[in-house]
């Protein structure tokens, strides 16, 4: 369906949603600073042996038979259990020729990402550890994005094939991999020559001109909105964030079960990452701390010729999504920094909340859930904790702001320092349930 069909407020939604196309609109900045304290506190993976590296070429070569057959069960069990799944053509399966000079392209148009991801073999450094004297790998040769924003101010290690390293920096480095252009240009109007074959049609929301945009609908899974939403806007169930985390732990799985560990690891961090994104409010709704009726009223005016208040949501919700992203990364990486592992937010990381086992619909019934309640208190907090003119001026563009890039002094002049305190609270809770979530993929995986 064309989406000059939609009714008004579907046409609302969309034009709304285009906010999440915004260049650092990414549900949590830089992963492995998060996950990593996670991952310190659960044996089975800081214990573990260290894992031979291998590069995905290795990997595929040694395991293309195997994967073959794997990867036509997942596509089976894709197209049987999700809701408004985009089935993979057929014409894209993976198939065992023995052919290496394109098995690489095989496999990425299988599994449907990005055909110019680079799959680097590196680890990311976390800060204040020293790097004994290692390679440092450029953050261009891990990334298909030209705007690199945090990924300029962390340090990246050359890996070479066959040496040994910790699970725990596979999984934590990989946790960020999805980030670096996987899901971008796969939609057929996206202007590139693999969106336009591989199957997912045109894209449900989120801009596509803008660098992040087209990601969206990869990485945010609204499964609690209202049903009137649901009803004039059925497009936003055609989400594939669960689709994203059932395939790469089924990757994993079979890594694991074949003894490539390595690879065991870095499919499951990409999982993670997924699972993680749903974790934060601004992922799990459409338009956090805005009601239905609000949004029909947005959108009546709009249609009566008065669109001001339509252009004000788009403008706010924007600025209240990146706001609360440099919050968290700048208070988390300055804690690291400065070696403050007492900090609330490493305190709630190890501590998770009360453990739920997990299923393949832990991710929409668990963590989104819990995610889109958030999303009322989340936009109350931040009008009243974060200044004015960053979440509540809708003529004002917070992205490359110099007010963004000294968010916590603007913070401490104008609210003083119990609003840095405020909301260190409110994104510590949502760690704490992060860690719950990731402990319990982690224990449905490994284990104990």
């Amino acid at each position: 369906m064309k989406r000059t069909h939609f009714s008004g407020l579907a046409a609302l939604m969309i034009l709304l949603l285009m906010n999440f196309g915004m260049p650092r609109a990414r549900a949590w900045s830089e992963h492995p600073l998060i996950i990593y304290p996670v991952l310190k506190t659960i044996p089975v993976v800081a214990s573990a042996p260290e894992v031979e590296v291998k590069s995905l070429l290795s990997f595929l070569m040694q395991e293309e038979e195997g994967l073959a057959r794997l990867l036509a069960e997942q596509e089976a069990w894709s197209r049987a259990n999700l809701e408004a799944y985009a089935p993979r053509p057929d014409a894209l399966a993976f198939v065992a020729t023995g052919n290496a000079e394109d098995i690489l392209q095989r496999f990425f148009y299988a599994i449907r990402i990005n055909p110019h991801v680079k799959m680097a073999l590196y680890h990311h450094l976390p800060p204040g550890v020293d790097g004994s004297g290692r390679e440092p790998v450029s953050p261009y040769e891990l990334t298909t994005l030209d705007k690199l924003s945090e990924m300029l101010h962390t340090t990246y290690l050359k890996l070479n094939e066959g040496e040994m390293i910790a699970p725990i920096l596979v999984l934590a480095s990989a946790n960020n991999e999805p980030d670096y252009g996987f899901d971008l240009g796969l939609f057929e109007d996206n202007n590139t020559y693999y969106g336009k074959v591989f199957g997912f049609g045109e894209q449900t929301f989120g801009n596509p001109n803008l660098p992040y945009g087209s990601q969206a609908p990869f990485h945010m899974g609204f499964y609690h909105e209202s049903k009137i939403v649901f009803a004039a806007a059925p497009f936003l169930k055609r989400t594939f964030v669960e689709y994203r985390i059932h395939l790469y732990k089924t990757l994993a799985t079979y890594a694991f079960s074949a003894g490539q560990d390595y690879w065991g690891y870095r499919f499951m961090g990409w999982a993670m990452h997924y699972l993680s994104d749903l974790s934060m409010p601004y992922h799990s709704s459409v338009l956090p701390g805005v009601g239905t009726l609000r949004m029909i009223w947005i959108n009546l005016k709009a249609m009566l010729g008065l669109p001001k208040a339509y252009d004000n949501a788009v403008q706010l919700v924007s600025n209240r999504h990146t706001v609360f992203e440099q919050f968290q990364w700048m208070e988390l990486r300055g804690a690291y920094e400065a070696g403050n592992f007492d900090h609330p937010f490493f305190r709630a990381l190890e501590n998770p909340v009360a453990e739920q086992p997990y299923s393949d619909w832990f991710p929409r019934d668990v963590v989104a859930k819990e995610s889109y309640k958030k999303g009322k208190p989340t936009t109350k907090a931040m009008k009243k904790f974060f200044p004015k003119k960053l979440v509540s001026d809708p003529s004002f563009e917070v992205s490359g702001s110099p007010e963004l890039e000294n968010l916590l002094e603007y913070m401490t002049e104008e609210k003083g320092p119990e609003s840095v305190n405020a909301m260190i609270d409110l994104i510590a809770e949502r760690f704490s349930a992060y860690s719950m979530h990731n402990r319990s993929f982690v224990k449905e995986m490994l284990g104990e």
